[in-house]
């Protein structure tokens, strides 16, 4: 259950970013060209030690990146904390996380993929808005506008996000906290003391690379679980390099399952929105209210109110 919003002290030039790797482990390459790049632009980089481990496939054990979690959110000259990389296994993290050192901690914190459910949980469990984001080693290989509204949006500005491409699947108007990221991730905290509030929310969803028949799996568990009872909208990002089977095709779209599973309501639905893994990916706060309107052929969207504290 969210408690009281709160928001971390906004990003200015000269502040220190704090990296560290919660899910697949990041090449020191990366790392530094990524350094390179933000203090070019006049922050300050702390790489975390842990963010170069290695554990098989994972950038070391849970424990490893929940300590170096903590080491960030308690530095106080760490401002905004960023994951290096997705991957897997940010969810192992979970049931090691001090939520209360976090709630007496408020920082930016920064990512996407995998670490959708550190972003969720987090403000669920604190009320604290974070932000669905380009990783650290993405940041050199990001178009101007999309960092630039990163950055605003990190500052404490409301940069417009532009839905010029998106279309409408079902019209209507809804206004609420933002909640989502990837889909498959988001299926994952069902049942968990993490699942998100999503009562009033305007839920936003993204994946890449699965068939259509396992979106259509994850949203009807979703539905089952409760996620969809009172959202007041959706917003659907890019479903990249989906598959089918090819023997056997589905037939089913993921337009057609999307309506399926929201038959009957009157929220707005968008779909084409300009975030996902591949392409465009401009940044939402998780927990940040804002404004949908699907009308006429016509979408506005708009954040409410800044995301981070003066």
């Amino acid at each position: 259950m969210v408690s009281m919003e709160t928001k971390a002290p906004a990003l200015k030039p000269g502040d220190t970013i704090g990296v560290m790797s919660t899910s697949c482990w990041v090449g020191q390459e990366d790392l530094d060209r990524a350094k390179a790049f933000l203090e070019a632009k006049g922050y300050k980089v702390y790489i975390h030690p842990q963010a170069t481990a290695r554990l098989h496939q994972s950038a070391g054990d849970a424990q490893g990146k929940a300590d170096a979690f903590h080491d960030l959110i308690t530095n106080p000259d760490i401002k905004a904390i960023f994951g290096s990389r997705g991957g897997n296994r940010a969810l192992t993290m979970l049931d090691k996380i001090n939520f209360s050192e976090v709630a007496a901690n408020p920082k930016i914190i920064v990512g996407y993929s995998d670490l959708t459910v550190l972003l969720n949980s987090i403000y669920n469990e604190t009320g604290l808005i974070t932000f669905h984001g380009p990783l650290f080693r993405e940041l050199p290989d990001r178009t101007e506008a999309e960092l630039t509204q990163l950055l605003s949006l990190l500052e404490g500005k409301t940069p417009d996000i532009p839905f010029n491409d998106a279309e409408i699947i079902q019209e209507g108007a809804a206004e609420g906290p933002l909640i989502g990221g990837n889909l498959s991730l988001l299926q994952a905290l069902s049942g968990t003391p993490h699942q998100p509030d999503t009562d009033g929310a305007i839920l936003f969803i993204e994946d890449i690379g699965d068939h259509i028949s396992r979106y259509d799996r994850m949203l009807a568990h979703m539905k089952l679980a409760g996620w969809f009872n009172r959202i007041s909208g959706v917003i659907i990002g890019s479903f990249s390099n989906t598959k089918d089977d090819e023997d056997r095709p589905f037939g089913f779209s993921l337009e057609d399952v999307v309506r399926e599973h929201f038959k009957g309501t009157d929220i707005p639905i968008v779909c084409g929105a300009p975030f996902g893994h591949r392409d465009t990916l401009y940044t939402l706060p998780v927990g940040g209210k804002a404004r949908l309107e699907a009308k006429d052929g016509k979408i506005t969207f708009k954040l409410l109110a800044p995301a981070v504290a003066p």
